[in-house]
């Protein structure tokens, strides 16, 4: 009797430890693990088992702007099951990954012989969810390494030629389109490139250049936002073919940039 009631507020209840293959990941590709369960102390009843996909996201709070936790996907490990007092039962799963999942590797991020990382802020990671009738559900958190596609790569190595250093990216809440292309998760990411000292930003007034990619199986959607001094922002688009290796990105920048 004691112990229904105690695992019915979260005490000798049935717990859970998501383990997953590979930590590191790239954009529409899969993760695969095992969601390791184990009963407490009595029976209980496991509604479900999700594993929800989650960024960190900026949201405009009236004039403030705060940090937000951001459901990218949810996909379910199990359905209902009876999990026996220590028992423990292994769920495997494998799902793909959304091609616009943002990206958080700061070695792969950094611009090409820069002295520094960029300030990332773009936590992802998979949320595991054990719900449990008639209590406290059990929880747990695993963090993803996302490395950029090579697109992504390129626009950055390519900014760099022209005195650009990749300086922060961040995740932001809404929906950002390139020509007729809408982002599909309900966030986007935004990689913030500043000018050099003597770079090649410094002498057409540029203060910062802004970079959005929509990926899609066809290729890459690219947005980019200039900057200007006393001239304000400009707004122009790109796109990354299957051809995207033949093509010479910081020529193509330079004219976008102007």
């Amino acid at each position: 009797m004691f112990k229904k009631l105690f695992a019915a507020v979260g005490v000798g209840g049935a717990t859970v430890d998501t383990v997953l293959d590979n930590p590191q990941v790239v954009p529409g590709g899969t993760l695969s693990g095992v969601v390791c369960i184990k009963g407490g102390s009595v029976e209980q009843t496991i509604e479900y088992v999700d594993l929800v996909l989650m960024t960190e996201a900026e949201q405009e709070a009236g004039e403030d702007e705060i940090r937000v936790a951001h459901a990218l996907g949810r996909f379910r490990a199990s359905g209902a099951l009876q999990i026996q007092a220590g028992q423990e039962q292994r769920l495997p799963f494998s799902f793909q990954l959304p091609l616009e999942l943002p990206v958080n590797n700061a070695t792969a991020l950094t611009t090409p012989g820069a002295p520094y990382y960029p300030h990332i802020r773009a936590a992802v990671w998979v949320h595991t969810d054990l719900a449990i009738a008639a209590a406290i559900d059990a929880k747990d958190r695993d963090f993803l390494d996302v490395r950029p596609l090579p697109q992504m790569q390129a626009l950055i190595a390519a900014l760099g030629q022209l005195g650009y250093m990749h300086a922060s990216t961040d995740v932001e809440i809404g929906t950002v389109r390139v020509n007729d292309i809408y982002s599909s998760l309900g966030c986007y990411q935004e990689f913030e490139f500043r000018p050099t000292q003597g770079g090649f930003g410094g002498l057409t007034g540029v203060q910062e250049v802004e970079v959005t990619c929509i990926p899609r199986p066809e290729g890459v959607h690219v947005l980019v936002e200039v900057d200007r001094r006393f001239r304000g922002d400009s707004y122009r688009a790109l796109w990354m073919g299957p051809d995207w290796q033949r093509v010479d990105w910081a020529t193509q920048l330079r004219q976008l940039i102007g």
